[in-house]
């Protein structure tokens, strides 16, 4: 028989048929360029596919097929060999059975923690009483006013906040909204479809750049009453921080797509035993949150997508609420200086795409420099981040917020600088 035809017979690939001979598991006879496989040939072929089931492998069936081709089958010899494997392989199976069972049973184990986790009493999360202070209309800057309230375990789980000036919000089942700002984000995967087409490269350099400024966080943090987070994906850096989060701290989560907050706040109080959170439903532009009242800012990623959707500064919106001496600290991702895909970012935000405009700007709102630290570059061909396919770096900072003792108001202190440069 030629090889197609032996190949068919005994319902193995040309590939495999081939690959047995170079491994001496067959020997079949080659005539010019061609193989001729005769019934023996078929014979061999069945002795190979019984001792896989057995769960020999290659290397061992050879040891066994020569050893038979040596002396022959039916010989003590083959058959003291032979019987020696076969209590050997029956001996590793026995072991191999009682590691599945031990699998088996830390996978039941495992299963049954988490479903405990999602049929176990829930605890309640709201809005802490003890932060109502914080609350100051983002319109005309006087004190929120709450009433209507419902408070369980000291917080406010329904209430109504106004303010003279007519502006009004609500908080439902813990978390501030304020129904004027609520829309869905767009545009953001599940982790599942993240992972998918992201290489393990640009996770750890997301990674690496959470934990440095985690490590700001630990070094210059000074036991925080506050610490807000801005993160376009709400609460992706609490849940790498949230172990070393202070007990009596109160961390701020913002988002102005409702269901996407509920969700990092269901996470929270199945997942997680810290109870002080305040969750606003709220436009970054229009925060009610009383000026100097952070003891931390985490800007976490978020700038220059905010920029995009808005051309606007955030650190120009958010640092008024930071204390003086108080801590930012952020992740801002950029291209290096003399890339050439500069050239395919509208002038308007080149800014936010340059690690020395971040730095003039942080510079012009009064943060003195702790740290800086740089990583990268990166090349990520990915659909879900906005420099797909461009070389990029990022930048850790950490810096306090000095006192402001001139009138010179931050922006135009900016665009000074910025001049001077264009001049110089």
């Amino acid at each position: 028989m030629k090889i197609g035809e032996f190949s068919k017979k005994n319902n193995v690939t040309q590939d495999t048929i081939r690959h047995y001979i170079d491994m001496g598991l067959l020997v079949a006879e080659k005539q010019g360029w061609q193989y001729k496989f005769s019934e023996e040939d078929s014979c061999d072929i069945e002795k190979i596919t019984m001792l896989k089931q057995l769960d020999f492998s290659l290397t061992e069936i050879q040891e066994i097929l020569c050893f038979n081709r040596i002396g022959g089958e039916k010989t003590d010899e083959f058959r003291d060999f032979y019987l020696s494997l076969l209590e050997r392989k029956k001996e590793q199976n026995l072991k191999e059975q009682q590691r599945c069972k031990e699998i088996d049973f830390l996978l039941k184990d495992r299963i049954n923690e988490l479903k405990r986790y999602g049929i176990s009493e829930k605890k309640r999360l709201g809005f802490p009483l003890s932060s109502t202070g914080l609350l100051y209309c983002p319109c005309c800057k006087q004190a929120l006013e709450i009433s209507d309230g419902i408070v369980e375990k000291s917080m406010l789980i329904e209430a109504t906040v106004h303010c003279e000036c007519g502006y009004i919000s609500v908080i439902e089942d813990g978390i501030y909204i304020d129904k004027k700002a609520v829309r869905k984000k767009i545009e953001i995967p599940s982790k599942k479809k993240f992972l998918e087409v992201t290489s393990p490269k640009f996770v750890n350099f997301m990674y690496n750049g959470t934990h440095t400024i985690i490590d700001y966080i630990l070094n210059h943090g000074n036991s925080p009453k506050y610490i807000m987070e801005l993160d376009n994906c709400v609460g992706r850096f609490l849940m790498q921080y949230i172990d070393y989060l202070p007990k009596g701290c109160t961390y701020v989560l913002i988002c102005h797509d409702k269901d996407r907050i509920t969700s990092v706040k269901d996470n929270l109080v199945q997942q997680h035993e810290h109870s002080n959170f305040i969750f606003f439903c709220c436009a970054m532009d229009q925060l009610p949150i009383a000026e100097s009242s952070m003891d931390i800012i985490i800007d976490h990623w978020m700038s220059r997508i905010y920029a995009k959707s808005t051309n606007k500064s955030l650190l120009d919106i958010v640092s008024p609420f930071l204390k003086e001496e108080g801590l930012l600290t952020g992740a801002y991702p950029h291209i290096g200086t003399k890339s050439k895909d500069f050239i395919n970012i509208p002038l308007e935000l080149r800014d936010y795409f340059n690690k020395n405009r971040i730095l003039e700007r942080l510079d012009a709102l009064y943060f003195s420099q702790l740290e800086v630290a740089e990583i990268g570059p990166v090349l990520e061909n990915n659909p879900y981040i906005d420099m797909n396919d461009k070389e990029q770096y990022l930048m850790l900072y950490a810096g306090r917020k000095k006192s402001q003792i001139d009138n010179i108001s931050p922006a135009n202190e900016f665009e000074r600088k910025r001049r001077q440069n264009l001049i110089s």
